[in-house]
C-alpha cells in the first residue's frame, strides 16, 4: 500500500513499498523525470521488524533488484541517496558486510548503469544499548 504524502509545485513525496509503487502507473509516468530519489529502505537486521525487513541473501537480492527500477526514473543528472543500516553476524560480535555487498551490487547492477559518488558514515551514539561495549 502506498500514498501521496506531500505535494508542492516542485514535486511530490510518496510513502509505500517502492517496488509496488514503481511497478504501477506512477513508475511509467515518472520515467526519466526524477531529479532525486531519497530512500531509507528497511535495514538488513537479523530480527524481523513490524515494518517488514529482509535478512541475508534475500536482502541483498531485493536491494540489488531495486537499482533498475530507480535508475529508469532518473533524469540524466539525477541522483539516488540511500540511507543504509548495518547489521551484525548472528552469534558473533562482528559487523556483517551485507550492507556493503548490497550497495556494491546495487551500483554494479548491469540494468542500472549507476555510479557511487560518495559515501557518508554517520555516528549515532543512540544505536548502542547501555549493556553493549563500543570500541572507539
Amino acid at each position: 500500500m502506498h500514498h501521496l504524502s506531500h505535494e508542492t509545485d516542485l514535486g511530490t513525496y510518496h510513502l509505500g513499498d517502492s517496488a509496488e509503487l514503481l511497478g504501477a502507473n506512477l513508475g511509467q509516468e515518472l520515467r526519466g523525470k526524477v531529479q532525486l530519489i531519497l530512500t531509507s529502505p528497511p535495514f538488513p537486521l537479523n530480527r524481523k521488524k513490524s515494518y517488514g525487513n529482509f535478512a541475508g541473501q534475500e536482502y541483498k537480492e531485493w536491494l540489488v533488484g531495486m537499482a533498475p527500477l530507480f535508475a529508469d526514473l532518473l533524469t540524466e543528472d539525477g541522483s539516488i541517496v540511500v540511507e543504509m543500516g548495518n547489521s551484525w553476524v548472528p552469534g558473533r560480535p562482528v559487523q556483517s558486510l551485507l550492507h556493503l555487498e548490497s550497495l556494491i551490487g546495487f551500483v554494479n547492477n548491469p540494468g542500472a548503469d549507476l555510479r557511487l559518488c560518495q559515501q557518508f558514515v554517520c555516528f549515532n551514539p543512540e544505536t548502542v544499548s547501555p549493556n553493549e561495549l563500543r570500541v572507539a
